[in-house]
């Protein structure tokens, strides 16, 4: 097992990609925390990780509110003592708000932003400091597909990630020296619930495979690169999105 002993926080867990990275990593040996606001769904996923034999938490947070965030954090520590990975994977897109920009509002910018980007810098901000103080430490910011490409209906969705794609960048030259590796997935259309508020026949056609993703296939990239495997790969955007980045088919 190639993560034995390492302590790794997922941040929207207790479902869909979420759900499947802290399987993934609990099967590679390490002990998760499930931070998500749905406490109810965290603690089922919390037994589906004891499984594997290894420790579970499962932690209330609203990562827009730093005060929680700090206290997740404040949680881990005093439980493991570190912190070895953060997965950013907390987020949403506009769903059944989509449109176009023009007929957005500013309160749909601050939902948008405030989720996908600020809640991400609030989760980085608060385990960094521990990360550097041990000099060691893997960060992988789950941006989309959208970040690197644009999608028409979600420019605001669409800014978020690719400012946590910008951000992914910039702290990797910053934290290089003291170990830490930082990284970013950008997942295409994955078979989640959020998914089912979209026309998944027409996005299945737009890929270069003819299928949508699975939530398993987006946590197989994050967990190779929270693992030793990847200690010489930091700053970099992998599009996990069957080419949907290079324009489909």
């Amino acid at each position: 097992m190639k993560l034995e002993n390492r302590v790794g926080i997922v941040t929207g867990a207790a479902s869909g990609i979420g759900r499947a990275i802290a399987l993934g990593l609990a099967r590679e040996g390490a002990n998760v925390v499930v931070a998500d606001i749905d406490l109810e769904q965290g603690n089922k996923v919390v037994e589906e990780v004891k499984v594997f034999g290894h420790q579970a938490i499962s932690i209330k947070v609203d990562i827009t509110k730093t005060s929680e965030v700090k206290s997740m954090v404040k949680i881990v520590l005093d439980e493991f003592k570190k912190i070895d990975i953060l997965v950013n994977n907390a987020g949403q897109g506009p769903r059944e708000r989509a449109g176009l920009f023009c007929q957005s509002t500013e309160d749909l910018w601050d939902f948008i932003i405030d989720l996908n980007l600020k809640g991400l810098l609030k989760c980085t901000r608060a385990v960094i400091e521990p990360m550097i103080q041990r000099k060691s430490g893997k960060i992988v910011n789950i941006s989309s597909v959208d970040g690197l490409v644009g999608h028409a209906g979600s420019s605001e969705y669409s800014a978020a990630k690719g400012g946590v794609i910008g951000f992914t960048r910039s702290l990797a030259k910053e934290t290089a020296s003291f170990g830490i590796n930082v990284n970013s997935v950008a997942p295409g259309p994955i078979a989640t619930r959020a998914m089912q508020a979209h026309p998944v026949d027409k996005f299945a056609q737009i890929t270069g495979l003819g299928r949508i993703g699975r939530p398993e296939e987006i946590a197989a990239m994050v967990v190779f690169l929270c693992t030793d495997d990847a200690n010489y790969i930091t700053g970099q955007v992998f599009p996990v999105c069957g080419l949907w980045n290079l324009g489909g088919m």
